[in-house]
């Protein structure tokens, strides 16, 4: 079986099937994708046994239908590097070549009747979402999933889907010291269960979303598989959901606060990047709020000491509180609007971060002790 391919059309499908490829895996099948040609198709499949992933182009030329499974990471690496618009790629008896005007490659196969079904049926409720909107909310509360892979940590190292009555969907994420969460109304009446879904599916939906052109996709959930269909872009993606409770985050949302400000976006990241350096290995930023005026201010033995004094709008009460400069970063770069909401519950409970006068996104961290 021989035929010619763009070189691009066909990366871009093996750059969409990475996150899904296992990477630590006893099963050498699992860490290839599968390529078949069938009908002048041209599929791409990967799957970690989670997640699923399949893609599909046109061959024009194919001259009869094949199927095999090649290691991902070089065959990603090797077309990346060869400098052509098209290759030729060519199979016979279990080798694989791709072939340039100058440059040859041969490598080896596995048996594509032992790689797995990558996308199964679903057969559920269905809701129609924009790519840019659910890529945009993404990125608003990934960094808040935890990194903890153990397994007694997995409904914290996701990102959890509430679809909730009125049309509205929020995307969630925490660690258990910080919590993101992004809203939209669908203006949709019929919506789908909510589900959890592990950070590293997460991670290769937002890694889809941000390869495909789609402007809007389907989601089918059936109760244990989200499937993500691209119909512009001939692309599934199927997702087994996280078999786990989720915090219920709305008990945790603070009711009344102790002290408000309204603070300018740009004036604050800024001083507090600055202040910041002096945290040093204490990764401590104090904040004295005393009527109009704000000092952060930080200290620690193998940097020094550092502070900065800003004039703010404050409501309630004088304050000293602590936080994590890394954790203040990570949401007010989030934060889209000139100015944004810093609303503090006390010393020992949560602080609410939110663009001001917009409740679409909400970002909760926890004090941390003065020292």
């Amino acid at each position: 079986m021989k035929f010619e391919i763009n070189k691009k059309t066909l990366s871009s499908l093996v750059d969409m099937a990475e996150k899904a490829v296992a990477k630590k895996t006893t099963n050498p099948i699992l860490s290839g994708i599968k390529i078949e040609v069938a009908a002048k198709e041209l599929n791409v499949y990967a799957t970690d046994l989670q997640t699923g992933f399949h893609g599909k182009t046109t061959v024009e030329d194919s001259q009869e239908d094949c199927a095999f499974v090649v290691d991902h990471k070089n065959f990603s690496e090797i077309l990346k590097s060869l400098p052509v618009v098209s290759i030729i790629i060519n199979y016979d008896n279990g080798v694989l070549s791709l072939e340039s005007a100058t440059t040859a490659f041969k490598l080896p196969t596995m048996n594509a009747a032992e790689f797995p079904n990558v996308i199964p049926s679903v057969a559920g409720s269905t809701v129609d979402l924009e790519r840019e909107k659910i890529l945009h909310m993404i990125e608003k509360v990934i960094f808040c999933a935890s990194r903890d892979s153990d397994p007694l940590s997995r409904n914290l190292n996701s990102v959890y889907w509430d679809f909730r009555s009125g049309g509205f969907l929020s995307l969630v994420a925490t660690d258990s010291y910080r919590l993101g969460i992004s809203e939209i109304n669908l203006q949709q009446s019929s919506l789908v269960s909510s589900f959890l879904l592990s950070l590293r599916s997460v991670e290769e939906l937002r890694n889809v979303l941000l390869s495909c052109r789609s402007k809007t996709f389907k989601l089918n959930f059936d109760g244990s598989r989200a499937l993500f269909s691209f119909s512009e872009d001939s692309v599934e993606l199927a997702l087994n959901v996280i078999d786990s409770k989720f915090p219920n985050y709305m008990d945790i949302l603070p009711k009344a606060f102790k002290t408000k400000m309204v603070l300018s976006t740009a004036e604050f990241s800024e001083i507090l990047r600055r202040v910041s350096i002096a945290s040093g290995s204490s990764e401590q930023v104090k904040m004295d709020v005393n009527e109009e005026l704000l000092t952060l201010s930080a200290n620690s033995a193998d940097v020094g000491e550092g502070k900065d004094t800003i004039t703010v709008e404050k409501e309630g009460n004088n304050i000293l509180i602590a936080y994590s400069p890394r954790y203040l970063r990570e949401a007010v770069k989030k934060i889209e609007t000139t100015e944004f909401e810093f609303n503090i519950t006390g010393e020992t409970n949560p602080t609410v971060l939110k663009p001001f006068n917009d409740n679409n996104y909400m970002y909760i961290v926890m004090p941390i002790r003065l020292v």
